[in-house]
């Protein structure tokens, strides 16, 4: 069963798929508070189980670990039919370092590996708490080439 806001017809997206479509991306936005603002990076990730796992350099997305809440957004969207879907997830950031060996280790083995030049040595990962979808438009097609409006 289908589950839409009455109010605004956004289709809600279950946990199930909400992870699939994150499994089978591999860029999607950061956003961490810094000084009371929040902010937003593109990141290249992978997912681990219900975990997203990235890579980064010091600096504000290592610094923010432990700190705050994080959340993780990825999207698709076509303006033209003005269709499109989104999948949020919130909870804590937190590095894996040589403390966690076997941790660090399956982070290593996971071939997450940034877009970005320069050296990315830190692990980070996103421990959800919260993970959640959404998708406007009743003929929006997933990645996963089913069509929620027709049933397939």
């Amino acid at each position: 069963m289908r589950l839409r806001d009455a109010r605004t017809r956004i289709e809600l997206i279950d946990r199930a798929l909400c992870l699939r479509l994150l499994a089978n991306d591999e860029v999607g936005r950061l956003a961490v508070v810094v000084g009371g603002t929040p902010v937003i990076f593109p990141v290249n990730y992978v997912l681990d189980g219900e975990v997203i796992v990235f890579r980064t350099a010091p600096g504000t997305k290592l610094d923010a670990a432990g700190r705050s809440p994080a959340s993780f957004e990825i999207d698709s969207f076509d303006r033209g039919t003005r269709h499109g879907w989104s999948v949020v997830v919130t909870g804590r950031l937190e590095e894996v370092d040589e403390h966690g060996t076997k941790e660090l280790e399956r982070m290593r083995a996971l071939s997450v590996s940034p877009w970005a030049d320069g050296e990315r040595e830190h692990f980070l990962r996103l421990m959800p708490d919260r993970i959640t979808g959404r998708r406007v438009g009743s003929d929006a097609v997933l990645p996963d080439g089913q069509d929620r409006s027709r049933g397939t």
